[in-house]
This record gives C-alpha cells, sequence and structure tokens, in this order.
C-alpha cells in the first residue's frame, strides 16, 4: 500500500457498517461512503489540501449498492485514488466516477439475491426450525436465534471483507475473481437447502406430534407431497424464496393443529 496501511483499509471496511445511516433519497448511501473511505483520502493526499478537497466532493456524489457488497466498490475506489495520475484533475475524476457506477448495478444484484433472496431466508428458516422442533422451549428460542445470526452474519463478514482486500489489491481483475467464486451455484445450493430443511423439519415434527382428530399417517404424506409440488412449481416460475418460506411456514402451523 502507498499511504494508507493495511489497518486504515480495514477500518474504512468496517466504518461501511453505517452505510446506511446518512441514507437520503437524492444521493442515497453517499454520506455513508464517503465517512467510509475518508480516512484513505486523507493519507492518500496528506499535504495536498486541493487534491483532497476533490477527492471529497468526487465521492458526496450518488452512490448505491449493496450494503455488503461495498466493500469492493470502496477497495476499488482507494486504490484508484492512489494510482491514478493527478496531472489531469478532470480525467481522474471521470475514470473514477465511470468505475464507481460500473460496479454500483452488478454487486448490487448479486448481492440482493445472495442475502436478501437466499441467505436470509434461510436463516430465518433455521431458527424458526429449532423453535418449532424444541417444542417453543426457552433453550430453543437461544438456540435458534443464535444459529439465525450466525447463519446471517458469518458468510457476510467473511463476504465483506474478502472482497476489500481483493478489490484493492486486484481491482484490474474484480469481477473474474467474483466470478470464479460461482455465486450463482452457491444462491441454487442455499435454496435448496432452504427447501431441503423445511421439508425434514415438517416431517420430523408431523411425526413426534400426537394423532388427535385424524388417526392416519397417510393424509400427512399427502399434504407434504402437495405442499413439495406447490413449492417446486413455485420455485420454477422464480417466486421470491422468503415469500415461500414464510407461506410454507404459516401453512405447516395451520396443518399441525388440524392433524
Amino acid at each position: 500500500m502507498k499511504k494508507g496501511g493495511i489497518s486504515s483499509l480495514l477500518w474504512s471496511g468496517f466504518k461501511l457498517n453505517f452505510l446506511q445511516s446518512s441514507w437520503n433519497f437524492e444521493r442515497l448511501q453517499n454520506i455513508g461512503f464517503l465517512f467510509a473511505i475518508r480516512n484513505m483520502l486523507e493519507k492518500t493526499y496528506r499535504g495536498e489540501k486541493d487534491r483532497f478537497l476533490a477527492s471529497l466532493k468526487r465521492h458526496i456524489g450518488f452512490f448505491n449498492t449493496h450494503i455488503f457488497f461495498s466493500s469492493a466498490v470502496l477497495g476499488v475506489m482507494v486504490r484508484l485514488e492512489e494510482e491514478f495520475p493527478n496531472d489531469d484533475p478532470k480525467r481522474k475524476e471521470d475514470e473514477i466516477e465511470s468505475a464507481k457506477m460500473g460496479m454500483m448495478g452488478p454487486l448490487a444484484a448479486i448481492g440482493d439475491a445472495l442475502f436478501w433472496s437466499g441467505l436470509k431466508p434461510l436463516a430465518l428458516l433455521t431458527g424458526v426450525a429449532i423453535v418449532w422442533l424444541t417444542n417453543f422451549s426457552t433453550a430453543g428460542w437461544i438456540a435458534g436465534a443464535v444459529s439465525s445470526l450466525v447463519i446471517y452474519n458469518a458468510p457476510r463478514v467473511i463476504i465483506k471483507y474478502f472482497l476489500l482486500i481483493k478489490a484493492y489489491f486486484h481491482y484490474k481483475d474484480l469481477f473474474v475473481l467474483i466470478q470464479k467464486v460461482k455465486f450463482q451455484s452457491i444462491m441454487k445450493s442455499i435454496k435448496v437447502a432452504g427447501m431441503g430443511l423445511l421439508g425434514a423439519s415438517m416431517a420430523v415434527y408431523f411425526m413426534k406430534k400426537p394423532l388427535t382428530v385424524i388417526s392416519s399417517r397417510k393424509l400427512d404424506s399427502l399434504l407434504l407431497f402437495i405442499a413439495f409440488w406447490i413449492f417446486t412449481a413455485a420455485l420454477r416460475k422464480k417466486s421470491p424464496v422468503i415469500y415461500i418460506f414464510g407461506f410454507s411456514i404459516f401453512i405447516s402451523i395451520i396443518i399441525a393443529y388440524i392433524i
């Protein structure tokens, strides 16, 4: 690193946790992004007040991407601020702005699909399944909450700092590196794991539940088959996974009290 330091870069990455603290309708996440990158700009342009102020002006503009993938943009922006020559300020500003705008959309699309449609529903479903299968005990509530937080936050932290470091040291090949991770395959695996967990949880719960109104397990099997068919059809139509999970939990609870 030139004038920054790995500790300063990691500190900037940590400050991205506050990316949406000053969210606004005109430029969205711009203030949070400027807050995160400011310490790196100060080190890069130390003793060069005019260039430092110009860099602040550059990064106060429009910014909007997925909050957990914003570290990739930050890493690239820091590297460009350091590497791009200062002899033509207008060209430098245009290049940095163009790079930023070109990154935000693709990263937002990957992040939304991975976290909002994948990891978040899986984490919530895992927590609900644990609480459900432990008969709503105190230990079950604690285990469910902890499991949900770990499943959701562990990948978030790993991806955030992985992208930050890779974006800074390999900024020219960033999207090649992202393609090698195969996020599409990961997203499909998460959805399959979620549906498998849902089916297994329902089966275990129904088998443990004492018979009340209906004295045959044949109806249990029929209902599970119908539920599986409905969920499979919904996935083929690309319905949002979080809606499928929510609907399935709602129906499962109703069926559990009927059977």
